[in-house]
């Protein structure tokens, strides 16, 4: 349910890989790794590693934020290890690190640290053969640090083996892929050329790893660049909740815990239609934050069982004032998630708006906007909800 950031972290990393593609001068990298840790400052980033000031970047942007992190040049890129909550990660040829840094709260902690890097150091590139080694070796190391598949709570229950077959076909979700799923060589060449992994360590700590696989048109050599981001459970809660919300993320967050069940139900019903076995007895995990501040336990999770109704009977049904208890999984009326969208609340991508004014999805972040009674409703592709689904906020502003 992450909401698309991807494309604007590679726009970052193809901008320190075009920057540092220029005409290189004379350096020498010192001899040590720089080291990283998530929730550390700015200052305590650029004060943890003095030798690398030379390569420092800072980025301002609107709005009170600037992307703090370095920049180095090509073929004297540095191992780069970063630090979180029980672990640590050593990384090779590391071309730039990106972290947000908000200028509005005095000692901010970088809450979420990118790092980009190639699997090859030449001109020459890389095979696809070696890429794909290189990548299972490193999907190994994850799984042996006690990375774990970060499955949301709107995508389908499924084996890791059917989430390839899920993420690969024409109405899954190539963000549902589990990592730890052994992908062959042809497998591997099947997934798309951006592609993404979505992990976490224990449940405060995520990772999302991104491939963009290139081909040089002027030399038909092949390049994977790697963009690497680690972030902790309140950057979690910013991808999900709209970016304009009022109250506290934790208590926005269990403003839309309600909605969930029907997102993960939509998905669910592309899987089943697919011939996929939803896995129902397939765990949810707790976030921690959500839970202190709530009492929300994601862990214990209700789903709209997908054998019983597909998403578009659930949805007409509802509109109709029908008692949907009868098809949540294991729950009684007392304890289903409270469902509060109405007729009219809800518009998919790509039809005509049901009543004006201010409408969002989750499927894009800022997407909060006015829309007149038979405009039609954009569309996203490539989001990481499947299809868009714009929800319905209120007439005034």
């Amino acid at each position: 349910m992450f909401k698309q950031i991807f494309i604007t972290l590679i726009c970052f990393s193809f901008l320190f890989l075009a920057t540092a593609c220029q005409a290189e001068k004379e350096v020498i990298m010192p001899d040590k790794p720089l080291e990283i840790s998530l929730n550390m400052t700015a200052k305590d980033l650029y004060g943890a590693n003095p030798e690398y000031k030379a390569f420092q970047e800072a980025d301002a942007q609107p709005m009170g934020v600037t992307f703090q992190g370095y920049d180095f040049p090509r073929y004297k890129e540095p191992t780069v290890i970063i630090k979180y909550p029980n672990g640590e990660l050593s990384i090779d040829g590391v071309m730039s690190v990106l972290a947000y840094d908000d200028n509005k709260q005095a000692n901010y902690k970088l809450s979420k640290v990118n790092l980009g890097f190639l699997f090859n150091h030449k001109v020459s590139g890389i095979s696809d053969e070696d890429a794909y080694q290189k990548m299972m070796s490193f999907f190994k190391e994850l799984q042996d640090k006690g990375w774990t598949h970060a499955k949301t709570l709107s995508e389908p229950r499924l084996t890791p083996e059917e989430s390839f077959i899920f993420a690969t076909k024409e109405d899954g979700n190539t963000f549902s892929l589990n990592y730890t799923y052994p992908l062959t060589f042809e497998q591997w060449m099947q997934l798309d050329d951006l592609q993404t992994w979505q992990l976490r360590h224990g449940t405060d700590i995520f990772m999302n790893i991104r491939m963009n696989r290139q081909t040089d048109p002027s030399t038909g050599k092949r390049h994977y660049l790697i963009s690497l981001e680690v972030f902790n459970e309140v950057e979690l809660l910013q991808q999900i909740v709209p970016n304009d919300y009022d109250e506290s993320l934790t208590k926005e967050y269990s403003k839309l815990y309600g909605e969930l069940p029907e997102f993960r139900l939509f998905s669910e019903t592309a899987a089943t239609k697919m011939g996929l076995k939803i896995q129902q007895n397939q765990p949810d995990y707790t976030l921690p934050l959500v839970l202190k501040e709530t009492g929300i336990d994601t862990s214990e999770f209700v789903s709209i069982d997908p054998y019983k109704i597909t998403y578009e009977e659930f949805i007409k049904l509802q509109e109709a004032g029908e008692d949907m208890t009868p098809y949540y999984e294991n729950k009684t009326k007392p304890n289903k998630p409270e469902i509060t969208s109405q007729a009219k609340g809800r518009c998919l991508a790509g039809q005509p708006c049901p009543i004006s004014g201010y409408w969002f999805t989750l499927a894009k972040a800022d997407s909060r906007a006015y829309f007149k009674q038979g405009d039609i409703m954009p569309d996203y592709p490539h989001n990481n909800w499947g299809q868009v689904i714009w929800q319905f906020e209120g007439e005034k502003g």
